[in-house]
Order: C-alpha cells, then structure tokens, then sequence
C-alpha cells in the first residue's frame, strides 16, 4: 500500500469515529493519559483549553494536567478559572516538560479532539451512511 493511500485512510471519518470510540489509556512521553470522554472535553471547553486565549506551553500542560491527574485532583479547580490557572501553572512547575514534550503533548490534544469529536457526530447521525 503506497504511502498516500495509509495517510489517506488515517484521516478517513470511520478511522477517527472509530478511535474516537475505543481509544483507552495511552502513554504520551513520560505520562500515562486516561481515555479522552465527555468530562475531559467539558472540562477542557469551560477553562478554553481548546481555544488560543492562553499559550500553547500551557494549553498542552492543561491536556495533560486534565488526563493525567486523578479527576478529584482536577476537580478540586476545574470550575474555577484562576484557580484552575493557577493548578496548570503548578503541574508545569513540577514535571517542567521540554520543548518536544510540550509539542507531543500538543499533538496529543489535537488527535484526541479530532477523534472525539468525530466519534460523537457518529452519535448525532446513527442510522445513517457514512458518506465516505
């Protein structure tokens, strides 16, 4: 299979919806990252995690902080923007990730929306084709 063709079926809609769906703990540079779900979206869209209002270092810290803590740590901030600033900035002082850990981390983030979302608008269409 030529190298087009994989990259091709990478991006297909059934791939994304698929690993959207399914997709479990995944190990991402030197930490281990629960599934992204419905509560990890949520919390990321009220503290615009997902949105360029803070800078990229701290928004892949965020995605991490988000997945990587236990969900009582996060709770503790996560409806409280300055104090949910405030536990990101910390989780940066303690693991200080590099530039590359910073980029996979980002990465991470990306397919991970990408695969949710896709994953989620299978939900609003069931019954129908795909389309593809």
């Amino acid at each position: 299979m030529s190298k087009n063709k994989i990259e091709l079926l990478e991006r297909d809609d059934e791939v994304l919806r698929e690993r959207g769906m399914t997709s479990g703990e995944a190990k991402t540079g030197r930490w281990t990252l629960r599934p992204t779900a419905a509560t990890e979206v949520s919390w990321m869209q009220r503290n615009k995690v997902l949105e360029p209002v803070m800078d990229v270092l701290w928004r892949a810290a965020a995605f991490a902080f988000i997945h990587g803590e236990s969900k009582a740590t996060v709770r503790e901030s996560v409806n409280d923007p300055d104090g949910f600033t405030a536990a990101v900035d910390a989780w940066m002082d303690k693991h200080n990730p590099t530039a590359e850990e910073i980029k996979v981390l980002s990465a991470a983030m990306n397919d991970r929306i990408q695969e949710w979302f896709s994953s989620s608008s299978e939900l609003a269409g069931s019954g129908q084709a795909s389309g593809n």
